[in-house]
């Protein structure tokens, strides 16, 4: 009823509040319940906050506490008081600056161990580190202050030794649990993998070869859909960084999928190095979707092929078709495609566009964008 500590613990036994909290009260009495209770409140995990939950719940949902939560606090910080009391008076005043560093050591230990944070982190590594050397500490100079310190060595170097043997005698039975934890993580990793694969290939595959099978009667569909869901595949199955993105081999492969899905042509691809995607990066591939638009448009080609070489000097791309081709100086000032979305798209970033094309000679777009232009000035 002060923290949600009982009904926590209840919950986790199984158990009736009341029984918890009846036995929480028997225990506080010799002064174990005081101190369990405090040290469960400090280490148990918060639970989500219920909607439905009434104000005894509010501690454990993170809500502010209620008067009757700090008139029990007051109550069970006075009995604490009374239970150290003794100890205070048990070998001087000195033995409370050693109790206070133990418990600012452990405090700072439930402290880095808590849900928000993790343990990856610097500060919560140091942090860690303090609260051990600060625990450590109180209780070295407790046991000394008190007289103990000897005593205490023996006692942990015989229960060292025996801790030594206990691990000797049961390390098959370790390192058999160990084997099987090993296993099963194992197991429900290819399980995983199986899923993640049977989901990509209903998701691809299947749907292409139901669409096939629908379109059976014509063959240029169908052979697009073949060469498309073939080159999906490969990516996802031998460059899965190009498949998921971000790349340049990963940006061409999508602007060629979505111009075969658009237009019925075919876009025969081929990219030579790769390199990541910024700004400038993909201006280069708005111009090259374009070009490759214009060729599936106009050049009446049944394929259009695209070549891209990456270098570190600068990255090239070819857009080439066997189409009617055209004169450029010949082009009307109002057809702008090429003009705008290609050559000055390209000169805005500081490369530079080329369109050779001659009547019934097919077309050739060159593209170049130096590398000096996509990297970032260290």
């Amino acid at each position: 009823m002060l923290a949600g500590v009982a009904a926590g613990t209840a919950q986790h036994l199984r158990l009736e509040p009341l029984v918890v909290r009846i036995a929480f009260v028997v225990l506080a009495v010799t002064g174990v319940g005081v101190f369990g209770y405090a040290l469960l409140w400090l280490t148990m995990t918060l639970a989500d906050r219920d909607p439905e939950a009434g104000p005894a719940d509010d501690a454990a949902s993170g809500a502010a506490p209620s008067r009757r939560q700090v008139v029990g606090l007051s109550l069970l910080g006075l009995g604490a008081l009374v239970l150290v009391t003794p100890l205070a008076t048990w070998g001087g005043s000195n033995v409370v600056v050693p109790l206070l560093l133990a418990g600012a050591g452990l405090a700072l230990i439930w402290r880095q161990f808590d849900t928000d944070r993790t343990l990856a982190r610097g500060a919560t590594r140091w942090g860690l580190v303090a609260g051990l050397v600060l625990g450590i500490s109180g209780v070295v100079l407790l046991l000394a202050t008190t007289g103990q310190l000897v005593n205490a060595r023996n006692g942990f170097a015989a229960t060292l030794v025996i801790l030594v043997g206990v691990a000797l005698a049961t390390a098959p039975l370790w390192r058999r649990l160990l084997d099987q934890r090993a296993e099963e993580r194992t197991a429900r990793v290819r399980s995983e993998e199986r899923a993640a694969v049977a989901a990509h290939l209903h998701d691809s595959v299947l749907q292409t070869l139901a669409l096939i099978q629908r379109h059976a009667e014509s063959p240029q569909l169908v052979g697009r859909l073949a060469r498309s869901q073939e080159r999906e595949l490969r990516t996802w199955l031998y460059e899965p960084t190009v498949a998921t993105g971000g790349t340049w081999a990963g940006l061409v492969a999508r602007l060629v999928a979505e111009v075969e899905a658009d237009h019925a042509v075919a876009v025969e691809p081929v990219v030579v190095g790769d390199l990541p995607v910024d700004d400038v990066v993909a201006a280069l591939g708005q111009a090259t979707r374009e070009a490759v638009v214009n060729a599936a448009k106009h050049s009446g080609a049944p394929a259009v092929s695209l070549y891209s070489e990456v270098t570190p000097a600068s990255v090239v791309v070819f857009v080439r078709d066997r189409g009617t081709g055209f004169d450029p100086t010949a082009v009307a000032p109002d057809r702008r495609g090429l003009r705008d979305s290609v050559v000055a798209r390209l000169t805005r970033t500081g490369g530079t566009a080329t369109v050779r094309s001659a009547p019934g000679e097919g077309t050739e777009v060159e593209l170049c964008l130096p590398r000096a232009r996509t990297e970032v000035p260290a």
